[in-house]
């Protein structure tokens, strides 16, 4: 058997096939093979098809040449197999030997003419179907994208076999850079502010080349700057945008803390101009500047430097728990602090007293705030930045985590035109998070909507947001008494801290407001009997409450290391469970930096006040009552979600242990 294609290349091929995703199908349709038997890869480049794109269906190899417009495309033997017949290099490369021995076996690189999602539909990675559904997305949506970002964000395909596809259309090879041994005399020829703005880091010189890892190879203008500044060379490989921040910062990073200027005179002898030298360092400015980088890209909430007598312990608070990542010198501690005072605005001549700052950040076209405070200790000033990233923070309703269910009945919630609402947990259980996911779903129903908050966390379109202060005596109760002079329909207060804001927001939903808020308590349940301890009058309460969510966020295991638990008796004893019920955690991997977690969920408890419960609202009633009036009326308890979060293999049983309510 022979087959002839014929025509102007790949152009006449995608036109003969009525389009990118069609070309596949009628191809089969035209050589009578059924889509069940599509098998279909890149194969090596045939002798006499120059730079032709190789597709293999079934035994059949089919040639497309696109540097011979005009040709006619050579024809290939059907019956006699490839001779180059083993599959493509997918996998990620792991360490430069492996790179330089992919390199020796590859010496010459050639760019398929196909086009990413007819690769992509070829290996099997993505439906025709899903590709034609991703382009027309593209089409509506010109500011959406490439094709790529498209299909991620459409959930088509996953990172791993985007990045595949990518590398199988530039026929490059791709790194995984976690543990990557980077050549440090490759490192010295690109200096960090060039690395970070073109998110490039150099790997290895191999000859007169030098080896750039990068998340775009396509990236025109990159080649040629990286050349001009190296004198080198410049051959990119692919590699994940988050693996190549985190190597920027690590490889960088360690050079930069050695370089730190230090202090060994006493702090309180220092004069401000000693003050100021320490904190302009390029060495110093540099760490700063590297430490925010790796916290943002590694998704931290949270940044720590904890002095102490013998070393400075810098921490990163990823998925709620402390990570460290660095130690310094004590005697360098002085220098980072003045530094994270100046981008502050803080006073760097005062040590005595604790201060708190705010600094804005821009990366990738997002902003992202840093709020600020220092505490003198001991051993010296204590830091914590607060990372507030917007591009992470705010999510749909859906991605909070709710169920199918409860995200109905929260929605039923949220459309009522008064009541209060409020969302409660302990500090970091994401309470702020729900409400802006709220406020979100709500602003789309075209409604006037005004928060007052503290501090105001995430700024959004189309919603009036105003920053209490009340070292002035602006407080949430005297801002409220001026938000209903402007006419809102839904109002967020940040938190009810005290009687007369909690009677102020109880006022506000009793005349026609939607009110929304949090409150620090442990249950749904002693959220009611706290605003009746607060001085809430039970007939008010009665009237106003239209619910309470009660939520705690747990960290998600990381699904490419999961493997069983070992769970403790008394855990299992203290959570109701058999001994052949099984579970699972991760264990630590590459994806998950070896933390064994990945991103958190909301375990959390959704009570409904029904007219029943509004019956047990008196001024004696206890949590216990109400919790089991809520379990009638269908709330299902914080714990009981947990452990169904655990059940899914979503989170570890360790989790629902720390998080279960008594």
């Amino acid at each position: 058997m022979r087959l002839c294609l014929g025509g102007d290349g790949l152009p006449a091929v995608r036109k003969e096939c009525a389009g990118r995703a069609a070309g596949l199908r009628s191809l089969h349709a035209t050589c009578g093979w059924a889509a069940s038997d599509r098998s279909t890869r890149r194969t090596r480049p045939q002798p006499g098809i120059k730079g032709a794109l190789h597709l293999r269906w079934s035994g059949i190899v089919v040639g497309i040449d696109a540097d011979r417009p005009g040709a006619r495309l050579a024809t290939l033997d059907c019956d006699r197999p490839p001779l180059f017949d083993e599959p493509p290099m997918t996998s990620p490369l792991k360490s430069r030997e492996a790179l330089r021995k992919f390199l020796e076996q590859h010496p010459c690189p050639a760019r398929q003419d196909a086009a990413l999602g007819e690769l992509l539909v070829a290996g099997g990675d993505l439906h025709a179907e899903q590709l034609e559904q991703a382009l027309e997305h593209q089409r509506q949506n010109p500011a959406a994208g490439r094709l790529g970002q498209v299909l991620l964000r459409l959930k088509m395909i996953d990172a791993d076999r985007l990045a595949s596809g990518i590398a199988r259309q530039l026929d490059i090879p791709r790194v995984a850079l976690a543990d990557f041994d980077i050549e440090e005399s490759a490192l010295a020829l690109l200096p960090e502010e060039i690395a970070r703005r073109y998110q490039a880091i150099p790997l290895m010189s191999l000859e007169h080349r030098l080896l750039v890892a990068t998340p775009d190879p396509t990236r025109s203008d990159l080649a040629h700057v990286l050349m001009f500044v190296t004198g080198r060379q410049v051959e990119a490989v692919l590699a994940d945008a988050h693996e190549v921040d985190a190597a920027i910062n690590r490889s960088y990073g360690g050079a930069t803390a050695l370089q730190l200027p230090e202090n060994e005179a006493d702090e309180e002898a220092l004069s401000l101009h000693r003050i100021k030298q320490l904190a302009e360092d390029k060495p110093t400015v540099r760490f700063v500047n590297t430490l925010l980088e790796d916290a943002i890209s590694r998704r931290a909430s949270d940044i720590h430097l904890l002095p102490g007598e013998h070393d400075v312990r810098i921490l990163l608070r990823i998925d709620g728990v402390l990570v460290e990542v660095r130690r310094i010198k004590p005697s360098n501690l002085s220098a980072i602090v003045s530094r994270i005072k100046i981008i502050g605005g803080m006073n760097i001549a005062e040590r005595r007293l604790p201060q708190d700052g705010r600094h804005l950040v821009q990366r990738d076209g997002r902003n992202i705030d840093l709020r600020l405070s220092i505490m003198p200790t001991v051993h010296g000033e204590s830091v914590v930045i607060r990372i507030l990233d917007t591009g992470q923070g705010l999510k749909t309703l859906e991605q909070i985590g709710f169920s199918e269910r409860d995200t109905a009945r929260f929605r039923n919630l949220i459309s009522h035109n008064q009541g209060i609402l409020l969302v409660t947990g302990p500090t970091g259980s994401g309470k702020s998070t729900t409400l802006y996911a709220a406020l979100n779903a709500i602003r789309a129903s075209g409604v006037n909507i005004i928060t007052v908050e503290d501090p105001v966390e995430y700024q959004i379109d189309g919603i009036r947001q105003i920053q209490v202060k009340p070292q002035i005596g602006y407080t949430f109760a005297r801002a409220l008494r001026h938000i209903l002079r402007h006419d809102p329909d839904v109002i967020m207060v940040g938190e009810i801290r005290d009687q007369e804001t909690a009677l102020m927001a109880t006022e506000s939903a009793l005349t026609g407001h939607l009110v929304l808020s949090t409150l620090h308590t442990n249950s749904a349940a002693t959220t009611v009997t706290r605003l009746l301890e607060i001085g809430i009058a039970p007939y008010l309460l009665n009237a106003s409450l239209i619910g309470v969510l009660a939520q705690r966020l747990v960290r998600r295991n990381c699904p490419h290391c999961l493997v069983e638990e070992q769970v403790p008796a008394h855990v299992r004893a203290a959570l109701g469970l058999g001994a052949d019920e099984r579970f699972h955690i991760g264990k630590g991997c590459e994806h998950c930096r070896g933390l064994g977690f990945s991103g958190r969920v909301a375990a959390y408890e959704l009570l409904e006040v029904t007219p029943a419960l509004r019956a047990l609202i008196q001024p004696a009633v206890s949590a216990q009552r109400i919790e089991q009036q809520a379990i009638d009326d269908g709330m299902s308890p914080l714990t009981q979600s947990a452990l169904q979060l655990a059940r899914q293999r979503l989170i570890s049983l360790a989790e629902v242990y720390r998080v279960r309510l008594d």
